[in-house]
């Protein structure tokens, strides 16, 4: 079996931990107040994204469930449900982890718990001796572009989507950190 995120984990003021079934409908509520990123990825809200993620996983092509994890980022202060990350262990290559989302409720935002939860993160996974994290970030999601690059993605892989830019259209970009 690959080696994977403890079930939980800590840094200095977070706590993350898998997901069970009685955290969904707040989780839920919380990934609700980030459907402002799809006027950026031209993706659709969905409804059940917390729920789909803990049955199915989200998965990239060829991918196994036991290889997904969906964690709600809390307060250690306060046990306070602030966030979600959702990660693929293994994906392209064995040493990589797929960051699949990570949102910290916009109203606590700029309060340096996604470059705290990075930072604990980059040192699980260079214990795990993975080599990499990726991500796919969109090309109009500035202030993402900008977090991802302070914190050390400072790669790109590629960038897909549609070739010409308008206010319909759509790109990403996969970016990369070396660890």
């Amino acid at each position: 079996m690959m080696k994977q995120l403890p079930v939980e984990w800590k840094s200095d003021r977070l706590v993350i931990s898998d997901v069970k079934e009685s955290d969904i409908p707040e989780l839920q509520s919380i990934y609700d107040t980030s459907r402002y990123l799809h006027q950026w990825d031209g993706r659709e809200h969905d409804l059940d994204y917390v729920k789909k993620c803990f049955g199915e996983g989200h998965l990239p092509p060829g991918g196994r469930l036991e290889n997904y994890r969906i964690q709600s980022i809390r307060t250690a202060e306060d046990d306070r449900n602030i966030g979600l990350l959702s990660v693929y262990h293994g994906y392209p290559s064995d040493d990589s982890l797929y960051l699949e989302f990570l949102y910290i409720q916009s109203e606590i935002q700029k309060q340096g718990y996604g470059q705290e939860l990075i930072q604990a993160l980059t040192l699980h996974c260079s214990e795990l001796s993975y080599k990499e994290f990726r991500i796919n970030v969109a090309l109009k999601n500035w202030p993402a572009l900008r977090f991802w690059i302070k914190s050390g993605f400072d790669q790109i892989s590629g960038i897909y989507g549609d070739f010409e830019h308008s206010n319909d259209t759509f790109a990403n970009t996969e970016l990369i950190k070396s660890l």
